[in-house]
């Protein structure tokens, strides 16, 4: 049985004068459908202030949201509950979301925190790695070729390659920048669809 994987083998092979600036880099942009729920009244963008005012539906490109099945069959769902987070103001990262639903209570909830924080670890690796983020299917297929590298000092870059992935995906978890672009999102009668964006 061989262990031989050409991928991995590439990144043993990387230039690392080949390298992708972790700083004003975007990874994904959507279009997150939701309803106006019953009972609330909405006429402007601005007019939204709370995750109850809106009922998620899917996504505006079909293709993203399959691609977003990729991490989990309900993945999408999530995002756009982390959406909802992102437009209250409460959540400005990944790490934000996942401390915020850390659990004090129920083994259940602790439970679904734990899933909730492997998803949005996934989610990232897919983002950093694949085209999962693409309007067009993707197979989730993952270029661990890529070398990422941002500042450390004046002087210094730091530099994440295949193998200090784990450190970066820490870094991605605190610095990447969920956002909500109120300007670009829409509203039709009932129908919402906010433009979110991922970026670092």
């Amino acid at each position: 049985m061989s262990f031989y994987n050409p991928n991995i083998q590439r990144a043993f092979e990387a230039d690392k004068r080949e390298f992708i600036k972790l700083k004003d880099l975007i990874f994904a942009t959507y279009k997150i459908c939701y309803r106006i729920s019953d009972g609330c009244s909405v006429k402007d963008v601005e007019d939204l202030r709370a995750k109850y005012q809106l009922d998620f539906v899917g996504f505006d490109n079909p293709f993203q949201q399959q691609n977003l099945t990729l991490v989990d069959g309900t993945f999408p769902a999530l995002l756009g509950d982390i959406a909802l987070e992102v437009l209250t103001g409460r959540v400005k990262s990944p790490m934000d979301y996942i401390v915020r639903n850390q659990p004090f209570t129920s083994l259940t909830k602790q439970h679904l925190a734990l899933y909730e924080g492997d998803k949005v670890q996934d989610f990232i690796e897919l983002l950093v790695y694949s085209d999962i983020a693409s309007k067009h299917f993707s197979k989730g297929e993952r270029d661990f070729t890529k070398i990422f590298k941002q500042r450390k000092t004046a002087d210094e870059f730091e530099y994440y390659s295949l193998f200090e992935r784990l450190k970066m995906y820490d870094f991605l978890k605190k610095n990447m920048r969920f956002e909500i672009d109120r300007t670009k999102s829409e509203i039709d009668g009932r129908e919402v669809k906010l433009f979110f964006r991922i970026s670092v």
